[in-house]
C-alpha cells in the first residue's frame, strides 16, 4: 500500500544536476570512508601486530552487514528519506568524532576500535539503502540508470583517492587527523541534501499499522514470490558468490599466481578501477527497462567469459587486460541490476529490496572469496577463479527462458 503525498504531486521533477551534485557529494563523503577504513586497519596493526586482529576489526562490516540489513530496509521503508539519512549522516559524523577523540588521548585499544567498528558498520548499513533510495529518487523519469552509473563513478573514484589521501595524512600527521577529516567530509552531502531537500522529504511509504516483524518477513516474501525480483536475486547471488570474488582474491593472484610484490597488486587493482569506470561511464546513456535487462544479462555473460579467459593465461599482460575487461562487465551488471531492483520493485518495498541486494552484494563476495581461497589450498587459484565463472555461465545460460518470459512475455 502506497502513501498519498499530494503535495509532492505540485513539484517540478527533479532535474539531472540534482543527482550529479548528490554524486559529487557522495564522492567526498565516499572518499573519507575509504581514508577511515585504511585509518582503522593501520591504527588496529599499530596497536597489536597481530594480522588477526585486524582481520577481526575488518570483518565486522560483515557482521554488521547480515544483521542490519533487513532492519534497515524496514526502517527505510516506514521513514521519511530525508531524515533518516540526516540522521545516520550526523550519527556517523559524531562517531568519527569519538574515534578521534579516542586517539588523541591515547585511549584507543583493539576492543574499542572493534565496538566502533560494528557501530560504524551499523550507522552505513541504515544509510546505505536509503541513498540509494535518494539516488533514485533524484533522477528525472527514466534516468535512474543513469543516475546509479554516477553515483557508481563516484564510488570508483572514491575508493582509487581515498586510501590515497588517508596515508598521506597518516605520514604527515598522524593517524588522528584522518578521522577528524572523515568527520569534516561529511559537511559535503549534508549541504546537498538540504538542496534537494523537497524532493526527499515526505513520509515513509510503507503501512506504520503492520507490525514491524511482519515488516521484515513481508520482504523476503515479497522477493521470493514477485518473479521480476526472484529472477534478479538469483542472478545477484550467482554474480556475487561466483564471479565478484576476483577482487577480493587479488593479493593472492599477485603474490601467489604471478609471483609479484606490492606494485602487481597495484596493477590488477588498477585495471580493474580503470574497466569500472569505463563501464559506469558508458552506463550514463539513457536506455529503456527492456535494453536495460538484456545489457544486464549479457554483462553478467560477459564477466564469466573474461574471468574463464583469465583462468587460462600466464601472460601478466593479457591478464590485466582481462581484468579490466571483467571490471568493465562487473560494473555495468552492478548498475543494471541496482536499477532493475529500484524500477520494477514496489515503491512501498523499495527500501527493503535495496537492504537485502546490498546485503547479497556485501556477504557474498565474501563468502565466495573465503571458499575459493580455501579451495586454493589443494587446487590452483586462477583454475579454481575460471570454474566458479563457468559455474556462473552456466546458470544464466539455463535462465534465459525464465528471463524472457518474465520480463519480456508482456511486450
Amino acid at each position: 500500500m502506497t502513501a498519498i503525498i499530494p503535495d509532492q504531486q505540485l513539484l517540478p521533477a527533479p532535474k539531472s544536476r540534482n543527482f550529479i551534485l548528490f554524486s559529487i557529494a557522495q564522492c567526498v563523503s565516499f572518499s573519507g570512508d575509504w581514508m577511515q577504513k585504511a585509518a582503522v586497519g593501520w591504527l588496529v596493526w599499530e596497536l597489536t601486530h597481530s594480522p588477526a586482529w585486524v582481520g577481526i576489526v575488518a570483518l565486522s562490516d560483515l557482521i554488521a552487514a547480515f544483521w542490519v540489513a533487513p532492519l534497515a530496509g524496514t526502517v527505510t521503508d516506514r521513514s521519511n528519506p530525508y531524515r533518516l539519512i540526516w540522521l545516520t549522516q550526523v550519527l556517523a559524523m559524531a562517531n568519527s568524532c569519538v574515534i578521534w577523540l579516542l586517539v588523541v588521548a591515547g585511549a584507543a585499544s583493539p576492543w574499542l576500535l572493534l565496538g566502533w567498528a560494528i557501530m560504524d558498520s551499523t550507522l552505513q548499513g541504515f544509510n546505505q539503502p536509503a541513498r540509494m533510495m535518494v539516488t533514485g529518487a533524484l533522477a528525472p523519469q527514466g534516468r535512474v540508470s543513469q543516475a546509479i552509473a554516477a553515483n557508481s563513478i563516484a564510488a570508483n573514484i572514491a575508493r582509487s583517492i581515498g586510501p590515497l589521501i588517508g596515508g598521506f595524512v597518516m605520514l604527515h600527521s598522524g593517524v588522528g587527523n584522518v578521522f577528524l577529516l572523515n568527520a569534516v567530509s561529511f559537511i559535503a552531502i549534508m549541504v546537498v541534501l538540504v538542496h534537494v531537500r523537497r524532493w526527499i522529504d515526505r513520509p515513509g511509504l510503507a503501512v506504520r499499522s503492520v507490525r514491524f516483524s511482519d515488516d521484515i518477513i513481508s520482504g523476503f516474501r515479497y522477493i521470493r514470490h514477485a518473479p521480476k525480483m526472484a529472477m534478479l536475486f538469483a542472478l545477484a547471488v550467482s554474480f556475487s558468490l561466483l564471479a565478484r570474488p576476483f577482487t577480493e582474491l587479488f593479493p593472492a593472484l599477485a603474490g601467489g599466481t604471478f609471483k609479484g610484490g606490492p606494485d602487481t597488486l597495484g596493477l590488477l587493482m588498477a585495471a580493474q578501477g580503470v574497466g569500472a569506470l569505463l563501464g559506469a561511464g558508458w552506463m550514463l546513456r539513457k536506455r529503456a527497462a527492456g535494453a536495460l535487462v538484456r545489457i544486464t544479462y549479457a554483462a553478467a555473460l560477459g564477466i564469466a567469459v573474461s574471468l574463464i579467459a583469465f583462468s587460462t593465461t600466464g601472460t601478466f599482460a593479457v591478464a590485466l587486460a582481462l581484468i579490466g575487461l571483467a571490471g568493465l562487465f562487473h560494473v555495468v551488471c552492478n548498475i543494471g541490476m541496482q536499477t532493475m531492483a529500484q524500477t520494477m520493485s514496489d515503491p512501498a518495498m523499495r527500501g527493503r529490496v535495496l537492504a537485502l541486494y546490498t546485503l547479497v552484494f556485501r556477504a557474498a563476495p565474501a563468502l565466495g572469496a573465503f571458499l575459493i581461497g580455501f579451495a586454493a589450498h589443494w587446487f590452483d587459484l586462477q583454475v579454481l577463479i575460471g570454474l566458479a565463472a563457468a559455474a556462473m555461465l552456466l546458470g544464466i545460460l539455463a535462465s534465459i527462458p525464465a528471463v524472457r518470459q518474465i520480463y519480456f512475455a508482456e511486450r
